[in-house]
């Protein structure tokens, strides 16, 4: 059976993409999430105990349980991310890099290593900025406004 690897899992956006796949697919899911800020068990509280769920507790920036992970699944969802334009602004880019890019940039190297069939990036339109024509596609232009979009282009 086929098994995605959800990570941010615990997130608003992930946590709903978790649930989708349990109800509309035959996959196993595992969620890592590092229950940030941006994550929290309660967005999975009615399906934790799920038979084809695992959560694990952990950042995509440790990269022994990344290779650890990617060796056990057959599709990557990235949704981890440090995702508050302001707090990028406030606080600065320190954490928005080293988890939007460096974490991202575990992930591939550890698919380097163990190849899956797949790796899906979310992001959000922030990283394309203000739009020059509608709708905005992976074709618009990238023009990030701020240390969280620039990351997120990064990754």
């Amino acid at each position: 059976m086929k098994r995605v690897l959800v990570t941010g899992g615990a997130g608003f956006i992930a946590s709903t993409f978790v649930r989708h796949l349990l109800d509309a697919t035959p996959y196993e899911v595992v969620s890592l999430d590092a229950l940030t800020y941006a994550g929290n068990l309660e967005n999975l509280a009615d399906v934790m105990a799920h038979e084809r769920l695992s959560f694990v507790h952990g950042d995509i920036r440790d990269r022994e349980l990344v290779r650890q992970l990617v060796g056990e699944v057959d599709v990557i969802v990235n949704a981890a991310a440090e995702s508050h334009v302001e707090k990028s602004i406030e606080e600065g880019a320190s954490e928005f890099v080293t988890t939007n890019v460096e974490g991202t940039q575990i992930l591939l190297d550890a698919i380097r290593v163990t190849p899956v069939e797949r790796f899906i990036l979310i992001s959000s339109s922030e990283v394309y900025g203000t739009a020059e024509s509608a709708p905005m596609d992976e074709e618009h232009p990238l023009n990030p406004r701020s240390p969280y979009a620039a990351t997120k282009a990064g990754a």
